[in-house]
């Protein structure tokens, strides 16, 4: 009873320690708040990303776990080799232990064992192409995702170059709005404006004071969106370097061959070696059918004990197996992995054909983006020139506080509207460079 007991709570502690050993915990999410802004580069949002990003590591992490199983598909070609050392005691019968006087018997052995399959019914070709298949996909998924955090880092660091630029436009806007309701306060006091129009002036006022606020919350905001893209830790004082202006991209040229990007594209690249390895697998299951042929060595030694190891064995010998009937699980297996491959390939050329029209689409909004910029440009001058006008109109009395209001809307308007333009042109060329499958790697090499 005592002994169970004492197994009980071994097993017992085995089980916590096991627990233990087992559980797993995540890295600190570091969060820096700091005095000053921390100005930031593409380039090095590009560098860290690299470096930090858990969807990057994870991506790598797949890529090595598949060369591992390639290097074990590969060892099926080698032999299998075994040591054996057994040391043991039986009891004697009754008639034994008269004879030698003792009533257990002691037995050793010690030997070695090797097999080798000589023909296997092409198994080990085909889970070696199917491994190989099966790491070039995992490498095509690594630039994939590499792909897709290039896409993401470049919306929110296009995002917060936005937002700072914004900021600055918002109190431009605030500072006129702030002069305009002084004016009409001066105006009103002198009996020539309405309370209405100057209750209104003092909200338009109140109202840009707020969208600054919101702006700069926003633009903290966007530093987590931007920090985890990165990898971390969250800094919640970024500053995207960099000008809006200056960083609009040329549109992509005309006459592209689309369905040549798209058989290029990572994603469906993946999707065609992991088509590759659903073929593989044919040939492993149709290895069922197949007779299997395989050598075997064994030779060792056996006695009493270390000094009586008197009885050798030697053996060695060929096997065949033929495989007869299993109940149609062969020729089911068959079929079943001509029917995954077959799943797998129309899947490669339905993301092909989407890829093709995802690109015709991602061409014409990046052009149109690109074109609308200077579009969005003229207004912004046209409404900065006319605004200036009224507003000196409307301080000799010559047009009312209705025409001036709206010329002063057009004006914040049209600024906000070409600083949205600017940032759409960056990220239409976003989704362009990911929808070929521009990587990371690309972007830093690039420079």
């Amino acid at each position: 009873m005592i002994g169970l007991r004492t197994s009980a709570v071994l097993a017992v502690l085995l089980a916590a320690v096991s627990a233990g050993c087992i559980r797993v915990k995540l890295p600190e999410a570091r969060v820096i708040r700091g005095e000053t802004e921390t100005a930031l580069s593409w380039e090095r949002a590009g560098e860290l990303a690299l470096a930090r990003n858990p969807d990057i590591l994870q991506a790598r992490s797949e890529v090595n776990a598949a060369v591992r199983a390639k290097q074990i598909a590969m060892g099926e070609y080698l032999p299998e080799a075994d040591g054996e050392f057994v040391r043991g005691r039986q009891k004697r019968s009754h008639a034994d232990a008269k004879t030698t006087g003792t009533s257990w018997k002691d037995d050793m052995s010690i030997g070695v064992s090797a097999r080798q399959e000589i023909f296997t019914g092409f198994r080990r070709t085909g889970n070696f192409l199917r491994a190989k298949m099966k790491l070039a996909a995992a490498q095509f998924g690594y630039q994939e995702t590499s792909a897709d955090v290039r896409f993401r880092l470049r919306q929110s660091y296009v995002e917060l170059l936005s937002l700072n630029k914004e900021l600055e436009v918002n109190r431009r806007i605030a500072e006129r709005r702030h002069e305009n309701a002084e004016m009409i306060r001066l105006r009103y006091e002198a009996g020539r404006e309405n309370v209405g129009s100057l209750m209104r002036a003092d909200a338009l006022a109140e109202n840009a004071d707020f969208d600054i606020r919101k702006t700069e919350r926003k633009i903290e905001s966007q530093s987590w969106n931007l920090s985890r893209e990165m990898g971390g830790p969250f800094m919640l004082r970024l500053r995207a370097e960099g000008d809006l202006e200056d960083m609009v991209p040329d549109p992509p040229p005309a006459g592209l061959s689309y369905p040549e990007l798209a058989e290029n594209a990572p994603t469906v690249r993946r999707l065609v070696k992991t088509a590759e390895a659903f073929n593989a697998a044919i040939i492993v299951a149709q290895s069922e059918v197949w007779p299997k042929v395989g050598g075997n060595f064994t030779y060792g030694y056996s006695g009493e004990g270390p000094t009586n190891l008197d009885d050798d064995t030697l053996r060695v010998g060929l096997r065949v197996d033929m495989p007869f009937f299993r109940g149609g699980r062969s020729i089911e297996g068959i079929a079943l992995a001509k029917a995954n491959y077959e799943a797998a390939l129309e899947d490669a050329r339905s993301a092909r054909d989407q890829r093709v029209a995802d690109l015709a689409a991602a061409w014409t909004d990046f052009r149109d983006a690109g074109e609308y910029v200077p579009v969005r440009s003229a207004f912004q001058e046209a409404s900065r020139e006319r605004a200036q006008i009224v507003r000196a109109k409307y301080a000799t009395g010559l047009v009312d506080f209705q025409e001036f209001d709206i010329a002063e809307q057009e004006l914040a308007d049209s600024e906000r509207a070409y600083v949205l333009s600017l940032a759409d042109a960056l990220l239409q060329e976003a989704d362009w460079e990911v929808l070929k499958g521009a990587t990371l790697e690309d972007m830093i090499n690039a420079e």
